[in-house]
C-alpha cells in the first residue's frame, strides 16, 4: 500500500507540474549560442602516434541529429594543429582516414615528465590552447590472484581477478584496461577487446589509499577453442586533468532521471575537450585452467 501512495504523489506532482508549465509559460526566448571548438587528445610514450581530433559543438538547445556520433558533431578537417615539448613546434597534418590530425611519435617523442602544448586555429575565427605533463610514474607490476572459471550453455569464460599496489608518494592517478586480443578472419589481425570490469574501478585515484593494493576482477572472458587465449591488461599513470575528464563524463551519462546536470571537466581555453597525458604499459597473461 505504502508503495501504491508514493507512486500516487509523485503522479500527482508531475500533474500538477506540468500544468503549471502550461498555465505560465508559452513563449521562451531561447539565448543563442555559437559552436565552439571540441578537442580530444591524449598523448603517451607508448603511443605509435601523437594524435589530435577536432570537432565543432553544437549549439546550445539544438535539436540532436539522428546521425552516429561523429556525424553528430562535424569534424574539423582544415584547422592549423601544432604540439610542442616547450623548445620546438611541430605542425600535425590531417590525416582523412582517421578523421584527426596526427604524427608519428619519432617525430617528437613523448618523455615522462615533459610538458607539451597545443595550438589550434580554424577557420571562423575559432582557437584553442592547451598544455599537459606526461606523468613521471612507472605502472605497478599487476599480479593475478585468482581465475574462476564459468561454463554456460557448453561454452567456457573465464573471470580474473588481480591486483596492484600503489606507487609510493602521494597524488597518484590511474587508469585500468582489461581485454583480450579479437581476432577478424576478414582482415586476418588481431584487436583489442575490451572486457570490463565486474570489480574495481577503470578510472581512480590513490586519494585515502596510499600505498594500498588494488583489487579488480574482469568480466567474463570467452574462452572458445583457443589454447593461447590471453588475458591483456592495460595500466597507465595518467595525469590529474585526464582522471578530471573522465570522472566528470561518467557522472554525465548517469542514468538517474532525477539527478542534476554535471558539467564535463575541460582543460582547452578557448574550446571544450581534454588534452591529457598517460604514461602506461600492456601486460598479458594466460587464461589455462593452471593458472592460479
Amino acid at each position: 500500500m505504502k508503495i501504491n501512495i508514493i507512486r500516487l504523489m509523485l503522479i500527482t506532482v508531475a500533474s500538477l507540474h506540468i500544468t503549471a508549465c502550461e498555465d505560465m509559460i508559452s513563449e521562451v526566448d531561447v539565448p543563442e549560442s555559437d559552436p565552439k571548438i571540441v578537442v580530444f587528445s591524449v598523448i603517451s610514450p607508448q603511443d605509435e602516434f601523437i594524435t589530435v581530433k577536432v570537432y565543432k559543438s553544437r549549439a546550445l538547445y539544438s535539436l540532436t541529429p539522428q546521425h552516429s556520433w561523429e556525424e553528430s558533431f562535424p569534424v574539423i578537417p582544415d584547422a592549423t594543429v601544432r604540439i610542442s615539448n616547450g623548445v620546438d613546434w611541430l605542425q600535425l597534418p590531417y590525416n582523412a582516414e582517421t578523421r584527426s590530425y596526427r604524427i608519428a611519435s619519432e617525430s617528437m617523442p613523448v618523455q615522462a615528465s615533459q610538458t607539451y602544448y597545443l595550438d589550434i586555429k580554424a577557420p571562423g575565427g575559432y582557437s584553442a590552447e592547451a598544455s599537459c605533463t606526461v606523468p613521471a610514474g612507472t605502472p605497478p607490476d599487476i599480479e593475478i590472484t585468482a581465475t574462476e572459471y564459468v561454463e554456460n550453455f557448453g561454452e567456457q569464460s573465464a573471470m580474473v581477478s588481480f591486483r596492484f599496489k600503489d606507487i609510493p608518494g602521494n597524488g597518484h592517478f590511474y587508469r585500468v584496461i582489461p581485454g583480450t586480443y579479437f581476432s577478424d578472419e576478414y582482415y586476418g589481425d588481431d584487436f583489442f577487446s575490451e572486457s570490463g570490469l565486474s570489480r574495481g574501478e577503470s578510472v581512480f585515484s590513490d586519494k585515502n589509499r596510499e600505498g594500498a593494493f588494488f583489487n579488480f576482477r574482469t568480466s567474463e572472458i570467452y574462452k572458445g577453442n583457443n589454447p593461447d587465449n590471453r588475458l591483456l591488461i592495460w595500466s597507465s599513470v595518467t595525469d590529474e586533468d585526464y582522471y578530471n575528464y573522465h570522472h566528470s563524463v561518467m557522472s554525465f551519462q548517469g542514468d538517474n532521471p532525477f539527478s542534476e546536470p554535471s558539467p564535463v571537466f575541460t582543460n582547452i581555453d578557448g574550446g571544450l575537450g581534454i588534452f591529457a597525458a598517460v604514461n602506461g604499459r600492456l601486460q598479458e597473461f594466460t587464461l589455462n585452467q593452471d593458472q592460479p
